[in-house]
């Protein structure tokens, strides 16, 4: 008995609208290594600006076993944003130079993520946080910065409301240091939102913290060793301050 095969959809006959936003979902590298060879239509869409607001260069992280040259890529994102990005991930290849080549051409950016960008130091942090007033969030994870960094961070960057500075965190490695809390609560009282995975704090810079910034409203303290969370417990119930550890 014959049966009727099901309707076939061809995905180059998408309304360009819907195919934007599916094309949204991809990060920035599979946009310019494949999507936008599929076809015209795909290729034209992804010439848009309106497509490079948010930049997304997720990878591997084997930055050294791949095809591609990553900076060169990123740039090329960067300029086709025409200065209308306002949210950016760079992971594991990030640079002085590259860092400020996007400030330079994207003073709007809202949102900076950086993860594993050893190459990047606190002077190219520093210089690219004078170009950005209107950063909201902030991530750095897995990179190495001065607290001098962060201060200049948190002078530079007054509307700074979600900040992210996370590492390895060993238990086993007993050392103590709290210039990075100091520099969170002498330059970042605006802070909603504030996780320090791995930090190694004690509660002498968690106390600075809690005092400083009154307007946290979730404290991410995972791996934070040497911190006792019990000491404060009081104050995170009369707060409402949601902490995880």
């Amino acid at each position: 008995m014959a049966t009727d095969d099901p309707p076939s959809h061809n995905w180059l006959d998408l309304p360009r609208e819907v195919a934007a936003t599916i094309l949204l979902k991809l990060g920035a590298v599979e946009i310019l290594t494949t999507a936008q060879k599929v076809c015209t239509s795909w290729r034209s869409i992804c010439a848009d600006p309106a497509m490079w607001r948010s930049i997304d260069m997720r990878n591997p992280g084997d930055v050294w076993g791949m095809d591609h040259d990553l900076v060169a890529m990123c740039r090329h994102a960067v300029d086709r944003s025409h200065g209308g990005c306002v949210d950016i991930n760079i992971e594991y290849f990030g640079t002085d130079e590259l860092l400020n080549y996007t400030a330079d051409r994207c003073n709007h950016i809202r949102r900076l993520r950086l993860v594993g960008c050893n190459n990047i130091s606190d002077e190219g942090l520093c210089e690219a946080a004078t170009k950005l007033p209107l950063l909201e969030v902030l991530e750095l994870s897995y990179c190495s910065f001065s607290k001098e960094a962060l201060e200049t961070i948190g002078q530079c960057c007054p509307l700074l409301k979600s900040f992210k500075l996370n590492s390895q965190g060993y238990r086993y490695t007993h050392m103590e240091c709290d210039d990075e809390a100091q520099a969170i609560a002498k330059n970042m009282h605006g802070l909603r939102h504030l996780q320090l995975f791995g930090n190694k704090m004690t509660n002498e810079g968690l106390k600075a913290i809690l005092d400083s910034c009154p307007h946290l409203e979730h404290l991410d303290l995972r791996r934070c060793f040497n911190v006792n969370i019990g000491v404060y417990m009081g104050f995170y119930m009369i707060s409402g301050l949601l902490v995880v550890w």
